[in-house]
């Protein structure tokens, strides 16, 4: 999922919860759970930075691993507003979600290299660890796009579709003609290639979303999570979406909630941060599935 904003260092759905090792947490007699949590929080970051490169391989999938599998575990809200208050976390956010981000394209990037070497591309597809949680995630969407609109749609656009676009390629298995766009050349080359061998309605093309033009043909435009990392960037890309559909029809942006913002930025639904969209409705799944969904229409 890639966009002029998911590049800063050098791509909900990410990985998926599991168990990894845990970094040493220096503890002292009887530590709030707040307290250990974000000092295991804060290592990961540390060693995030130390990893010499974070290409998919078993000591970058631990930590990316434990980190997800962190932000996932259900807590009391008063240890997770005490770790997401922390001064050092809210100046490490930033860093933290951008290599979150470049972690999650280049295993998207291994995977579908391995797809498009493979004698059977779609077998070996089934393979990806994580292909599970895209279609939790991308059934939970369409369900609630159609739930919320007067007719399902059936034409869609995908802002941010990756090397692996397989949001793109599932929502298409739901009857929608589907349109990617990546402003990564490689990921579009890559995601085009996957889609031609699979045999899905998805065309791949490269564009920057804010160069985008008449998108009055799409019932439904899908913004991915990595779409902006910052806020005035998410909220540029969503009103300039807006300004060019039409009125009544259905954005999708995908967000995080709670700890889960550690790995994705959380969309702010009040004080314009849907770019003047009319919110319609924000689903927030407490199940391995890490984005949330928010839902959106364009006004008349």
């Amino acid at each position: 999922m890639s966009t002029p904003y998911d590049r800063p260092i050098t791509r909900s759905a990410g990985r998926t919860r599991g168990v990894g090792p845990r970094l040493p947490v220096r503890a002292c007699g009887s530590v709030a759970e707040h307290t250990a949590l974000l000092a295991e929080i804060l290592a990961l970051h540390d060693a995030l930075v130390a990893a010499p490169s974070l290409e998919p391989g078993p000591g970058t999938d631990a930590l990316f691993t434990r980190l997800v599998g962190l932000a996932i575990t259900p807590r009391p809200a008063h240890v997770v507003d005490a770790v997401l208050a922390d001064p050092e976390l809210a100046g490490r956010l930033p860093d933290l979600r951008a290599r979150c981000a470049s972690g999650e394209y280049a295993l998207e990037r291994a995977w579908a290299r391995r797809v498009l070497a493979a004698p059977d591309p779609a077998a070996e597809l089934e393979r990806f660890p994580y292909l599970q949680n895209y279609r939790d995630l991308t059934r939970i969407e369409y369900h609630a796009v159609a739930g919320h609109a007067p007719l399902a749609p059936r034409r869609a656009l995908f802002v941010g579709s990756g090397p692996l676009p397989l949001s793109a390629l599932l929502l298409a298995r739901h009857g929608v003609a589907v349109d990617a766009v990546d402003v990564d050349a490689e990921a579009v080359a890559l995601g085009g290639a996957l889609a031609r061998t699979l045999g899905d309605d998805v065309t791949v093309t490269e564009g920057d979303v804010l160069a985008l033009d008449d998108l009055a043909g799409y019932d439904l435009v899908c913004v991915a999570a990595l779409v902006g990392l910052a806020p005035d960037d998410k909220a540029a890309a969503l009103a300039h979406v807006r300004d060019r559909m039409r009125p009544g029809a259905t954005v999708l942006a995908r967000s995080a909630h709670s700890l889960r913002g550690l790995l994705y930025p959380v969309l702010d639904v009040a004080d314009d941060g849907l770019g003047g969209l009319e919110p319609v409705a924000v689903l927030h799944p407490h199940t391995d599935v890490v984005n949330s969904v928010v839902l959106a229409r364009v006004p008349a």
